[in-house]
């Protein structure tokens, strides 16, 4: 019987140490997101702009919102998705998001995204035929970015603003 223990413990070590890296080497993509609003500070006798977290804001206010990647893992991490709703209650600022190889938008809650002149809807016009109209930026619902590659320990933001109604 100890016989069988020990080839058993040797089959296993031989079956783990002749696996490829790759089984073991894997991306790790974790993200964190912040919200915060910008505030005039007196800085060394002069007006600066300060960021500070988004508590108590009111209608009108502005929020950034950042949403901060790091890929803790052993490998490259490729096309990664960062999906965010827009919140309730806001309205998206055109041209707030952070540039990325793909921005995309969504009208229906994230279940479809794409670029802003694609984002179209039909609705009944005045003459009871359909019209076909381009989503207004306050209509996204989601945004979404998609990330080509974040190196092993890489890491990075994307970021958004919206407006409090």
């Amino acid at each position: 019987m100890q016989r069988n223990k020990y080839l058993v413990a040797a089959t296993v070590a031989l079956a783990l140490t002749s696996m490829p890296l790759a089984v073991w080497a894997q991306p790790k993509v974790t993200i964190a997101i912040k919200a915060e609003k910008e505030v005039n500070v007196t800085a060394k006798g002069k007006q600066v702009k300060k960021r500070v977290a988004a508590k108590g804001v009111q209608p009108g206010e502005e929020i950034i919102y950042t949403l901060s990647y790091v890929n803790s893992g052993t490998e490259a991490a490729k096309d990664v998705v960062i999906s965010d709703p827009i919140p309730t209650g806001t309205a998206y600022i055109p041209g707030s998001a952070s540039d990325a190889d793909d921005l995309t938008f969504s009208i229906d809650k994230g279940k479809s995204f794409k670029k802003p002149t694609l984002l179209t809807y039909e609705l009944k016009g005045s003459g009871g035929k359909m019209e076909k109209k381009v989503a207004a930026p306050e209509e996204y619902t989601d945004i979404r970015w998609t990330i080509p590659q974040i190196p092993a320990g890489g890491k990075g933001s994307v970021n958004f603003k919206v407006k409090v109604k």
